[in-house]
């Protein structure tokens, strides 16, 4: 009996891997779009990217 719950447990393990495999390169797919589309919109965009010679320290303003 204990040889079948030990099994069980295997399999159950490896469809818990299997599935967080699947999840982890679905992710990686969505977020890879995701920084995809946000390049196009950034470049399709008018707006300057730096803030004319001048460094905004984050940390400076922040602080």
């Amino acid at each position: 009996m204990s040889n079948k719950l030990l099994d069980q447990f295997r399999q159950q393990e490896a469809d818990n891997i299997a599935l967080s495999v699947k999840f982890n390169r679905w992710s990686l797919v969505m977020i890879t779009l995701m920084i995809q589309e946000q390049e196009q919109k950034l470049v399709a965009s008018d707006l300057p990217v730096d803030g004319d010679g001048e460094l905004d320290n984050f940390w400076e303003e922040i602080g």
